[in-house]
């Protein structure tokens, strides 16, 4: 949860009562008297707060993107100098997202990926700040590809993005999809997987009609 909320107050309240909700329902499934009544509150704190349901959503998405930023930065910089790797950058793009569901974020990664793969309007407020703080990231990408057109980059990191918030936002379905044998796949092998999945994707050449 983002340090700007005090621990116990309202808005934290409202917006931890909405990051669920608004995961296990759907944004448009989920009214501000439903959010009101789970965290015990009233519409009005809500209007106060954040002036209404688009400014709620706004305030969930962005409470935990800071933390992903800030962890993909801390393991970029201890990434060796010089040495890139596939392998090193698909680290750093999905653990900063275990670490958010190892602190509880489980409900956010879900609600993020529901909202990426529906294009839906609610991410358009914090687009630009992902790209922004992502911009090291990107130069990186393009460091271990040269010669690669932009928009092909730009599309193995949004597949890469799909896949890791598919994954841990529900690790139980993950596991589940994959059969009796996947029981006993603990969240460490299940992410461990998935830094392999996501090496494989960055890593991918160039596609021969790529510079057409």
């Amino acid at each position: 949860m983002s340090a700007g909320l005090r621990v116990g107050s309202t808005e934290q309240r409202l917006v931890a009562a909405a990051e669920r909700l608004f995961a296990e329902h759907g944004v448009g499934a989920v009214s501000l008297r439903t959010v009101m009544q789970v965290a015990q509150t009233n519409v009005a704190a809500i209007h106060y707060h954040f002036g209404s349901k688009e400014g709620l959503l706004d305030a969930v998405l962005r409470s935990r993107l800071g933390q992903v930023a800030d962890e993909r930065d801390a393991v970029l910089r201890a990434l060796p100098e010089g040495d890139i790797t596939a392998h090193g950058l698909a680290h750093a793009f999905v653990r900063p997202v275990v670490a958010v569901l190892a602190d509880g974020g489980g409900h956010w990664i879900s609600l993020v990926g529901q909202l990426l793969a529906s294009g839906d309007e609610g991410l358009t407020a914090i687009s630009a700040s992902f790209v922004q703080r992502n911009a090291a990231f990107v130069e990186l990408l393009e460091r271990l590809s040269p010669g690669t057109p932009r928009r092909t980059l730009d599309f193995r990191l949004t597949q890469a993005m799909n896949v890791t918030l598919n994954v841990l936002g529900d690790v139980e379905r993950t596991r589940r999809l994959q059969g009796v044998d996947a029981v006993a796949w603990t969240a460490e092998e299940v992410a461990a997987d998935l830094v392999d999945l996501v090496t494989s994707m960055l890593a991918g050449p160039a596609s021969p009609t790529g510079n057409r």
